[in-house]
This record gives C-alpha cells, sequence and structure tokens, in this order.
C-alpha cells in the first residue's frame, strides 16, 4: 500500500483540520518549549502539509525546514507564506550544505525580515529524507505517521537526521467522546462489515510509534496541551464523509464506499431521528509528546 498523499483535498485541508487561533496561541508556546528552541534551533517537519503549524511557529523566529510528499499541500503553504509577508529567496538545491547532492529536490525557500526567520519547503518522501545526517536539532511529526507506507523507515530517518541530544516531536489530536456514538465510528463499523476484516491502515497509529521508540530503549514524554470544542451537525460530518475529505476514506474501494454511505445514511436518520441539523459539541485535546534522541 502506498503512502497517502493529499492532493485531492489540499484545497480543503485547512478548513476541516485547522485549528483555532485561540488554540494556535497555546500550541505554539507549548512546541517551542518541548522544542527548548532559541533563535539557532533548526526544525525540520515531516509531512509539513499545509503549515497549519509550521508557519505560526516559523513566525516565532526559527529555522524551519518542511517536507512533504503533496505538491498541492505544499503550494497552499506557499500562498499563505506569501499573504504573512514572508519573501522568496533563490531556489537552487545544494545551496545548504544539509541538502545531500546526489539526491537532488524540488526546493522553495522564504525569509522573514522580523522576526528574523526562515522557511525552506521540499516536495519529497519522508521514508528517503535529502538531508545529511545529524543536521536537525528538532524533528517534527503532526498527524502524519498514520498515513506513511513504511513508517519505520520515515522513523529510521528522523533518527538519522537529529543531531546527538536532538528531539523528536510527535503531536496528534485526541477526540474526547466518552464513549459516545459517532458518525464516524458508525461509518467504520459498516465498512468492517462490508469487508470482513479491520479497518486499513497504511502507517501507523501514535500509540505504535511510542511503543517504537520505547523498545529502543528511549522514553517519550506526554503533555495535554490544551482542550477545545468544536460544533458540528450530523448531517456535516456525513458531508464530509461523503466528499471523501478524511484520509480514512480514501483506503475504501469505490463500490465498497458506496454501499457504506448508503447504510450509514439509514443508520443516521434512525438514529438522529430524522434531525440531521441539530448542532452538538464534539471536544479535542492536542498532545504533545517529546522524545530525546541520544
Amino acid at each position: 500500500m502506498s503512502s497517502l498523499s493529499f492532493n485531492s483535498i489540499a484545497a480543503n485541508y485547512d478548513a476541516t483540520r485547522g485549528y483555532p487561533p485561540s488554540v494556535i496561541k497555546q500550541i505554539m508556546p507549548a512546541i517551542k518549549k518541548a522544542a527548548e528552541a532559541t533563535s539557532e534551533t533548526r526544525f525540520l517537519e515531516i509531512g509539513v502539509g499545509t503549515g497549519r503549524i509550521a508557519l505560526p511557529l516559523a513566525s516565532l523566529g526559527q529555522n524551519y525546514t518542511g517536507i512533504d510528499i503533496s505538491e498541492k499541500m505544499l503550494q497552499v503553504l506557499v500562498e499563505k507564506l506569501q499573504a504573512a509577508g514572508w519573501q522568496p529567496k533563490s531556489s537552487v538545491w545544494g545551496e545548504e550544505e544539509d541538502e545531500l547532492a546526489e539526491n537532488p529536490h524540488e526546493v522553495r525557500r522564504f525569509v522573514l525580515d522580523e522576526p528574523a526567520a526562515s522557511m525552506r519547503l521540499v516536495n519529497g518522501d519522508i521514508t528517503r529524507l535529502p538531508f545529511g545526517t545529524e543536521t536537525f536539532d528538532v524533528v517534527a511529526a503532526i498527524h502524519i505517521l498514520h498515513l506513511v507506507d513504511g513508517w519505520e523507515a520515515a522513523m529510521w530517518e528522523v533518527m538519522r537526521v537529529v543531531k546527538p541530544g536532538g528531539l523528536f516531536i510527535i503531536c496528534w489530536d485526541a477526540d474526547m467522546r466518552d464513549n459516545q456514538v459517532t458518525m464516524n465510528g458508525a461509518w467504520r463499523k459498516i465498512v468492517n462489515e462490508l469487508m470482513k476484516q479491520p479497518f486499513p491502515l497504511v502507517g501507523a497509529t501514535d500509540g505504535a510509534v511510542i511503543n517504537w521508540l520505547r523498545a529502543r530503549g528511549m522514553n517519550p514524554e506526554h503533555q495535554a496541551v490544551c482542550r477545545w470544542k468544536v460544533q458540528v451537525t450530523p448531517r456535516q460530518e456525513m458531508d464530509l464523509l461523503q466528499k471523501r475529505l478524511w484520509s480514512r476514506t480514501l483506503l475504501i474501494p469505490n463500490d465498497i464506499f458506496r454501499i457504506s454511505m448508503e447504510r450509514l445514511q439509514r443508520w443516521a436518520h434512525e438514529y438522529y431521528r430524522g434531525n440531521l441539523d441539530r448542532p452538538y459539541f464534539k471536544e479535542r485535546e492536542f498532545i504533545l509528546s517529546k522524545t530525546r534522541l541520544e
């Protein structure tokens, strides 16, 4: 199974996965503190996407590199950088010492004057990073490794490019659902029944990544950064599934997906008693885990 590219949903990514400004204001200082970041800290974010974390974090005055397999996701980030006043620089591969000459990649560079910051964007595969060994102080993986076929290869690449004593930071959102029946949960159950096997997974769960680190003698440290609520309706949730805007929907064959949505619509009308527009709140929590790589 191939790693998932988000080219098909790049235009809708921020609308479906972006954080409220009040949440960003809590996440950014938490990541910077966990990273023990100074103006000299070299960040790499694997699977940088549209920069929902990268842009506000780099804008605090950081030296930041992001790599992603999706050209369209990176283009959204480029447009956001330009709108925020970042200026483009020359983009010839090999200008920086850590860029492997034998592994050339498309690269775009941007700088910010105040506070002084830089952003390097590379279109590439995180299981084969085109950077030299021991060149980054911090590597961040935020909602990405569950999409990566060969995620263990990506982890070994992280281990290779981090400086001795550097940090690996992984972050994810936890749904505080309190055993509620959810639209996504009902759909996954229907798909499991149709496929007669567990729901497909491309990469690793966050728990699997943490266990991978522990099995190699490392000690990940977790913290819950913040909680927030999002108002949704059952109809909105069903619409997001129908449009295949969640990564899990891209893993299902078209015929099974069609049947699953037909069954989900029947289930939803019965479960919500025909009232699919009544809003309710979903609570989420941002989890940050950091590991020192010796």
